[in-house]
């Protein structure tokens, strides 16, 4: 703990770290973090907090280097006790994330916007998804800005709108019923029901099994692959129904 009420400036290498944030009452205060702990901090992971904060000091602006007086401590938080102040900062303030991270977390936001389009977007003309790389070149032909922060399924569907004058697309679940016959029933139920939704089954009194399950149409060429190499062919499938946004 401080036991100085001035202001207290000390300059400090920020190359490698990260600050959060948090303003109340007027008054801005900052800690110093590891960018890659304080960042798993904040998506939810559980993270020792002395692994992420750079020692318990408190800065009114850390690049500078002037830290915040134990009487202004006092005055906005009620306590000058710096370990609990930090603590403070760490759940409510807001990341100040390094140029490094944002270009990383966009990438990966990127990345995920086109796996969620090759997933559940097919190309009407051959009701097959379109390869990533076309869909990549789609969204950078129609200079598309990405949000790392705003949830991938959630822009994905803007995406589509704006690169549907460039490539045929649309947005399709389908609908596949599903026979298998008793020798392949429970490691088939288990491809099965993690495909999709699985709609319905039955039992048949042979030990057929019998399912209805919908599913993304761009994982239907996989889920085929994958009972195929399970029945060896055996197993029968075909489309009940496409549905269509």
């Amino acid at each position: 703990m401080s036991h100085d009420s001035g202001e207290r400036r000390q300059y400090i290498d920020l190359e490698k770290k990260a600050l959060i944030r948090y303003t109340y009452r007027n008054q801005k205060f900052e800690i110093i973090v590891d960018p890659e702990t304080a960042l798993d901090y904040k998506k939810g992971k559980d993270v020792p907090i002395n692994d992420i904060v750079e020692g318990y000091v408190i800065f009114h602006n850390a690049t500078k280097g002037v830290k915040a007086s134990e009487v202004i401590l006092e005055q906005t938080f009620e306590t000058s006790n710096e370990e609990e102040i930090v603590k403070i900062i760490l759940q409510k303030g807001a990341l100040q994330l390094t140029q490094a991270q944002r270009k990383r977390l966009l990438k990966d936001k990127i990345d995920e916007i086109i796996d969620f389009i090759h997933i559940h977007c097919i190309n009407p003309q051959t009701n097959k998804p379109h390869p990533k790389t076309r869909i990549e070149s789609a969204m950078d032909e129609a200079g598309i800005n990405i949000d790392y922060v705003i949830p991938a399924d959630k822009q994905a569907k803007d995406v589509i709108k704006e690169i549907q004058a460039i490539i045929p697309i649309r947005l399709e679940s389908v609908v596949l019923a599903v026979k298998i016959t008793s020798d392949f029933t429970g490691p088939g139920f288990g491809i099965v029901s993690s495909a999709g939704d699985l709609i319905e089954d039955q039992w048949g009194n042979d030990g057929t099994w019998y399912a209805k399950v919908e599913m993304p149409s761009g994982k239907q060429a996989d889920f085929l692959d994958k009972l195929n190499q399970l029945t060896k062919g055996k197993a029968e499938v075909k489309i009940v129904e496409r549905k269509s946004e």
